[in-house]
């Protein structure tokens, strides 16, 4: 959080005049990858005071900020950034996939193009910072794929999330950083990814190829981080065609005339 507002105040570079001013600066913030989709924004106390303005200022920007999907405001957690693509981008392509109209397996087979165009903007020249981050998630990967409980899969989901994130930063790209996760939240909202989905050992499946990815990347060798990535979405399309089997077949158990 320190560094979080250091770079805020750093964006100061006239006072802000009106809420509208505001609502530029941390628009630029978002657009710009100083503020990535999940971060925590400091409290409205601590922002008023690294923007220069006063809090009544900073709720008016606070508010139109949530209006346009910017931000997203959680019950005793904070305000949190949201992707950056704007609600008339988003919205109509939730409603698609949501309503099955279009197959979520396309919306994969996009993600994989993207990430596979990621990785090889990654191994160019791996930040060390973002190296390091990486390995952190790995490693927390790696203790929570035996997971038996909901909790330890919902954790082993976040990380598995914020290995993702990690590498979309990589790419230097902050269009990219916000894309990726539109297409990752549109996948777990629309399928839901569930304990029922994954069951048995999928988190010891699914690891290896991120632990490859990590390696591939520290040495900057492209083709077998490129192949890596081509086996973790292997394994992700293998248990999408597991989901549309079941779903199929409790359908038929429950409405076997009309199947």
């Amino acid at each position: 959080m320190r560094n979080l507002t250091h770079r805020i105040q750093l964006s100061v570079k006239t006072r802000p005049r009106c809420s509208h001013d505001v609502l530029r600066r941390i628009m630029g913030l978002i657009f710009e990858g100083h503020l990535i989709p999940g971060t925590r924004l400091p409290s409205e106390r601590k922002l008023s005071v690294k923007l220069q303005v006063s809090r009544t200022t900073l709720r008016d920007a606070m508010n139109r900020l949530e209006a346009r999907g910017y931000i997203e405001r959680r019950p005793k957690s904070g305000n949190f950034v949201c992707t950056a693509m704007p609600p008339t981008m988003r919205e109509p392509i939730e409603e698609v996939v949501g309503s099955q109209v279009t197959r979520l397996a396309d919306v994969l087979e996009i993600r994989k193009v993207l990430e596979l165009w990621a990785i090889a903007q990654a191994v160019k020249a791996p930040d060390a910072r973002l190296l390091r981050e990486m390995k952190t998630v790995v490693a927390a990967m790696k203790r929570l794929a035996r997971f038996r409980t909901d909790e330890q899969f919902e954790q082993y989901r976040k990380a598995d999330l914020e290995f993702h994130q990690t590498l979309a930063r990589m790419t230097r790209n902050s269009i990219y950083v916000h894309l990726n996760d539109f297409l990752n939240q549109l996948i777990r909202h629309s399928i839901a990814i569930s304990r029922e989905l994954v069951a048995g050992n999928y988190g010891e499946r699914n690891l290896p190829a991120h632990e490859r990815i990590l390696a591939a990347i520290t040495k900057r060798d492209p083709a077998t981080a490129r192949q890596a990535m081509l086996d973790h979405f292997a394994l992700l399309e293998q248990y999408l065609r597991s989901a549309r089997r079941h779903a199929r077949a409790a359908k038929t158990e429950k409405d076997p005339v009309k199947s």
